[in-house]
């Protein structure tokens, strides 16, 4: 059986090493952590992809066309 005093060490063990993690996967933690409460998974799948368009665009990776032209896109292959 596991005492409170050995739960405590080992999140703070757990803490530690979490802190120790890059940026981005802290956030991306802090975000399923966050999901885990809200049950809102959806909105942080979401918020992942939009920050993976983003910094993907902002990489040059990606790049922008004006919406006119991108719905125009979208409706053609739609057959719209």
């Amino acid at each position: 059986m596991t005492s409170s005093i050995e739960t405590a060490e080992s999140l703070d063990r757990i803490e530690e090493e979490l802190l120790a993690l890059p940026r981005e996967v802290r956030e991306h933690l802090a975000k399923v952590l966050e999901s885990s409460l809200d049950g809102d998974d959806v909105e942080m799948v979401w918020d992942e992809e939009a920050d993976r368009r983003y910094r993907a665009f902002l990489a040059g990776e990606l790049t922008a066309i004006p919406a006119k032209e991108g719905l125009a896109q979208l409706r053609a292959q739609l057959g719209m």
